[in-house]
């Protein structure tokens, strides 16, 4: 498993090759460890990709769904008075660097929609967090560009259930 992103770096051929060694090997492959990069340092500037395909998704309702019908069937559960378990060091940066360099891609990446860009009283855009929706997957802790979020466990022991799926 600790190898198997790095073997399909070089392509999908020779990752399926090197996949098919792992199973043999008993997960080692051709060698033990192969060099990895951290998932933020691959992130692409919007500059380079142009407009985020997500934003043209329409969920159908029976195939496909809106992020907050998701966390609803993950029986997320937090108690309400407890403080935010998501730590961002410098709001500066999400609201507007960030949004500049990258269109603000927490909203995108967070499969439970915590992070979400709302109209700032000087016109702008802010970071508004929306903690108890959080599935406890820690994405934004890995992917965010700028390594500014933090994910700490939340009191209580609440988060997602998934009794029903």
């Amino acid at each position: 498993m600790r190898n198997f992103h790095q073997g399909f770096e070089s392509g999908l051929w020779k990752g399926v090759f090197h996949a098919a060694l792992q199973q043999v090997t008993g997960g080692r492959g051709l060698r033990a460890r192969y060099p990895t990069r951290a998932g933020h340092e691959r992130m692409r500037r919007t500059s380079e990709v142009g407009p985020h395909p997500a934003e043209s998704f329409r969920p159908d309702g029976t195939l496909t769904f809106d992020k907050l019908s998701d966390v609803y069937h993950s029986s997320t559960h937090h108690e309400e008075d407890q403080p935010s378990h998501l730590r961002i060091s410098d709001f500066d940066i999400c609201n507007n660097r960030c949004s500049r360099e990258y269109g603000n891609p927490c909203q995108h990446f967070c499969p439970a929609a915590v992070y979400e860009m709302e109209e700032a009283p000087d016109g702008g855009q802010r970071l508004k967090l929306n903690p108890s929706n959080c599935v406890h997957c820690k994405t934004c802790d890995i992917a965010d560009p700028y390594q500014i979020i933090t994910w700490v466990p939340p009191e209580g022991g609440g988060g997602p259930h998934y009794d029903g799926m």
